[in-house]
This record gives C-alpha cells, sequence and structure tokens, in this order.
C-alpha cells in the first residue's frame, strides 16, 4: 500500500484538473490574464566551504551529499563526516552523534536514507527520512567475526571481535536493495564480509568475501595531507548491488602492503594468474548471498581501487596505477576495467592517460555506450614517495566503448587541488560531487590553516 499512498494525493489533483477545479492554466471569461508560466528551475549549484565532498546520490529529485572535514595524515584514521540533504531548498546538515564516525550512507527509493556509523569496534545504522528527520537508530554487531579464518602474521591484530580495522574506521560500505541494504565490511582481523540486511536491519544472509590477512599499515615520513587517501586504499572495501539484490565486492592488493593473493587462494583453492600481486579482486554474491565467483583485475604495477558500479549485467571499475616512474613527477594513468560476475577473466582493462598523472574516482555507464569518467588530472608525484603536488585540474571525460578515444568536458576549476569524487544521474543531466582549493602532501606543513578544501554539489550535462 505504500507507494499508492504516496501517488494518491497526485492522482487526486489530476481528477480535479479534469472537473475544472484547482485554478487554471487558461485565460478565465472575463479577461483574467493567463497564469504564468514556472520560472525555469535553476540547477543545482551547491557550495561547501572548508569542506570536501566525497559521495552524492539523488533519487526522484532529492539528493544527498557526504560531506568531510580535510584532515592531516594520522595513524589512526578517523573520519569527520557529514550529510547534507537537499529536497530542493537550502541543504540540510546531519551530523552524526559523538563518539561515532560517519563511513557511508545510501539514498533508498522512497528517498529514506541509511547511515552507517563506526566507533572503532561496532557499527551503528541510523534510518532518516528525506528531511534528515530520525526514524530508527538500529546497533550492528557480528560476534562470528572473531572466529573467521586469518592468514597473516602472528600478533599483529589488536581485536578480532572488532568491526573495523584498527587502523581506519573507513572500511564499510551500503549499498541500497530497495528499501532493504547491502553491507560489506573490513573485520578487526581483515577479513572481507559482505551482509544482506532487511530495512529494520536484520541479517538475511553473511557471507566470508576473503579471509582475514596481514595488511600493513605505512604513512610517509613528512607531509600533512593524503590526497587520493593512497595510503589507506588497501584497508578500504567497495561494494555496489543491483535491482535485482546481487552485490558485488571488491578488495584492492599491493604486493608491498597486502597478503591478500595467498589468503584467497588458501581459503577458496581458487588459482590466481602467475605472479598476481597488484590489482584487485572483484567477487559477485547472488541475492541469496551464494558465492558466484572472482574476477581478479591485475594491474602489473601498484594501483588503487577507487570506483566500482554494476552496469547492466557487468561491472565497471577504475582507479589509478602506477605506469612508469619519471623524474619530472608523471607515471600514474587512471585505470578503467569491465568484467561479468563469476569465475573468469575481465572483459577489459584499459589504462587512461589524460594529463601527466590521472586519477579516476567514479564511473556510470551512459546510454549510447560510451563510460562517463570522473577524477582528477595534470598532477605530479614524487617517482619514489607518496607525494602528490597540490596543482591538479578537474576530470569529466568520455571514454568510447573501445576505450581508445577519451573525450573531456571543460569544468570550471579552481586555484589547486581540483577532484571530482562522485557522480549521481539527475534527470537527464548529472551531478558532480566534489571539491577545489585542496592541498597536496606538503601544501599544509608549515601552515595548518591551508589543509581545508571548498566542496561543492553541481549539476552539468555529459552530452
Amino acid at each position: 500500500m505504500r507507494p499508492l499512498l504516496r501517488i494518491l494525493p497526485s492522482a487526486l489533483l489530476s481528477v480535479l484538473a479534469a472537473c475544472g477545479g484547482g485554478g487554471g492554466g487558461t485565460s478565465a471569461p472575463g479577461g483574467d490574464r493567463p497564469t504564468p508560466a514556472p520560472a525555469p528551475e535553476q540547477p543545482v549549484s551547491a557550495a561547501f566551504p572548508k569542506l570536501a565532498t566525497v559521495k552524492v546520490r539523488a533519487v526522484a529529485g532529492t539528493w544527498v551529499a557526504l560531506v568531510e572535514t580535510p584532515r592531516r595524515l594520522t595513524d589512526i584514521v578517523v573520519p569527520e563526516r557529514h550529510l547534507r540533504i537537499a529536497t530542493g531548498a537550502a541543504p540540510i546538515i546531519w551530523q552524526p552523534p559523538a563518539g561515532w564516525s560517519l563511513v557511508d550512507f545510501a539514498l533508498h527509493p522512497f528517498r529514506e536514507i541509511t547511515a552507517v556509523l563506526a566507533d572503532g569496534a561496532t557499527l551503528r545504522f541510523v534510518r532518516l527520512d528525506r528531511n534528515g528527520q530520525l526514524l530508527a537508530q538500529v546497533p550492528f554487531d557480528d560476534p562470528q567475526v572473531a572466529n573467521d579464518p586469518y592468514f597473516g602474521q602472528p600478533g599483529s591484530i589488536r581485536d578480532r571481535r572488532a568491526l573495523s580495522p584498527w587502523k581506519t574506521r573507513d572500511a564499510a560500505r551500503v549499498a541500497p536493495v530497495g528499501e532493504e541494504i547491502a553491507l560489506a565490511l573490513r573485520s578487526g582481523a581483515n577479513a572481507v564480509l559482505a551482509y544482506r540486511l532487511d530495512a529494520g536491519y536484520r541479517p538475511r544472509w553473511r557471507t566470508l568475501v576473503e579471509p582475514g590477512v596481514y595488511l600493513s599499515a605505512d604513512l610517509i615520513r613528512s607531509g600533512s595531507h593524503d590526497p587520493f587517501d593512497g595510503l589507506e586504499n588497501h584497508w578500504q572495501v567497495f561494494l555496489d548491488a543491483d535491482a535485482q539484490g546481487r552485490v558485488i565486492v571488491a578488495a584492492a592488493t599491493a604486493m608491498e602492503r597486502s597478503e591478500l593473493p595467498e589468503g584467497h587462494t588458501r581459503q577458496f583453492g581458487e588459482a590466481l594468474p602467475a605472479g598476481f600481486t597488484n590489482g584487485v579482486l572483484v567477487t559477485a554474491l547472488s541475492a541469496d548471498g551464494q558465492r558466484l565467483g572472482t574476477v581478479p583485475i591485475d594491474t602489473g604495477e601498484k594501483s588503487e581501487l577507487h570506483a566500482l558500479r554494476w552496469s547492466g549485467d557487468t561491472v565497471l571499475l577504475a582507479g589509478r596505477v602506477r605506469t612508469a616512474r619519471l623524474s619530472d613527477g608523471t607515471g600514474w594513468d587512471g585505470w578503467l576495467a569491465r568484467v561479468r560476475p563469476g569465475p573468469g577473466q575481465p572483459l577489459s582493462y584499459r589504462r587512461v592517460d589524460v594529463d601527466r598523472g590521472d586519477v579516476i574516482f567514479d564511473v556510470a555507464q551512459l546510454s549510447d555506450g560510451r563510460v562517463l569518467i570522473a577524477g582528477s588530472t595534470g598532477y605530479m608525484q614524487n617517482p619514489s614517495g607518496e607525494s602528490v603536488s597540490e596543482a591538479s585540474a578537474p576530470l569529466l571525460a568520455r571514454v568510447d566503448p573501445q576505450g581508445t578515444a577519451v573525450s573531456r568536458i571543460a569544468l570550471v576549476a579552481g586555484p589547486r587541488g581540483n577532484q571530482v569524487r562522485s557522480l549521481a544521474a539527475w534527470n537527464a543531466r548529472w551531478l558532480l560531487g566534489g571539491f577545489e582549493n585542496a592541498p597536496g602532501t606538503h601544501s599544509a606543513d608549515a601552515d595548518p590553516a591551508l589543509l581545508t578544501a571548498d566542496g561543492y554539489v553541481r549539476e552539468t550535462a555529459a552530452d
């Protein structure tokens, strides 16, 4: 009955209009002036000074943005994030309660919002209506994580019962499945788990995606900021769900930071490509949580995963890869791949070279077969280290189905540190979530005030 109740008011208005009620859009007898046409809607353009927009989603005239305070390099990552919720007026701000970090959110078809919070040990789900009003709070714990398999160095795990790795809380992702959700997380033992939860956040199923393995915690010797989250990217998990309830989960691996390939083979007995050390393992799950198989994406060099999206019956993934160590600081390119759920090899894997350094943060399928990519370009990076320059340009481009032609879409750039982090379909156009005026790795070393950014959500066309 819920959809019917939501449709009924507009249906009644239609009946009234047919009967001559409800005011008019035509001239009335007696010479009254016609009702003027409504003013055209203004394109979305929201600014968030001193903040960075890292995700945007939209449904039926409502958009929600995940924004965060830029932070210094720290040993333990505790994100400072909140939501901006817009239903036509000025965005509403929703903050997590004290002691909890907002990690991710999902926007449901009826415009309710699921937020997932972490305190370092457990998770909590919060349900909000489209105006940011609290509907429910539900604690989430999983005692079974203490017994999940772990293949790694003894003594390297702090708390096997935790639902976050001890180095970061930013290791859980949610995606809507109608009014329910899919959840992926990395546990305190670094295992990757997936769940399907009903609208009350009760588990329908639980599936081990990857066993616990040793992950190294690297820090650079100097610098105050990590522009692309490259130092913690290998801790993160990536998730999407389609309308059928199928779930895709991906985890990145790097030779010097992860023992994931070895742990995956020991747990599941699945052979990976010879010499596979850098890349991504992409696992598909059926709507009832059964493993459909894992696709390895071998990037060949040190790489990062930043984007994962269903595209019909295939899945798009993207990130960046170091293709060369050049003295001028260039040598990073974007990469774009497509996989079919189940065991096998990628349908395609291509490097995307736009301008010096490139990173792809989000992808979306266009109706003409091309892929829309969003990210950052034109930066430099220490060829033997992690330091990224503050000079970079926003990247929005169309990539043809063969991956051989890249057509950039012009965007207004800020003075430094430009990143387009997220894409959301908006009528026949797109919303971009991102930020500008952000620092490079060393920009704020001497002046903490330079550790800032100017976030935004902006509407644009992709044609």
